[in-house]
C-alpha cells in the first residue's frame, strides 16, 4: 500500500500545492515598506490582497442595495402619473359651479 515501483517513498499530496505556489508569478505591488509584494499572483496579475478579487458589486437582486418595490424607476413613474391625474381632477372640480 503506497509503494511505487521505483522503491522511493511517495511525496505527500499537499506538497504539489506548495510547489505550485512556489513557482507561481508574484504580485509585485508596492507594499507600505516600499518593497514588492511576494504573494502568489492571481490570473489578473495581483495577489488576493492587492488585486481586488471582486469585479465589483453583484448585479441585480444579489446586491444588498438592490432597489425594489417602492423605489424602482417604474414605481416612481407611476406615482408621478397619479399625482398629475389628481392635480387635473382637482382643477376640474374647482371649475365646476
Amino acid at each position: 500500500m503506497g509503494d511505487n515501483s521505483s522503491g522511493q517513498p511517495r511525496r505527500p499530496f499537499w506538497l504539489r500545492g506548495l510547489e505550485a505556489a512556489r513557482v507561481a508569478d508574484r504580485c509585485g505591488a508596492r507594499t507600505r515598506r516600499g518593497t514588492a509584494c511576494q504573494s502568489p499572483a492571481m490570473p489578473n496579475g495581483r495577489c488576493r490582497i492587492h488585486g481586488g478579487r471582486s469585479p465589483g458589486a453583484p448585479r441585480g437582486e444579489r446586491n444588498g442595495r438592490w432597489r425594489g418595490g417602492f423605489h424602482t424607476p417604474e414605481a416612481g413613474a407611476d406615482r408621478r402619473r397619479l399625482r398629475e391625474l389628481i392635480r387635473q381632477m382637482r382643477e376640474t372640480m374647482d371649475e365646476l359651479p
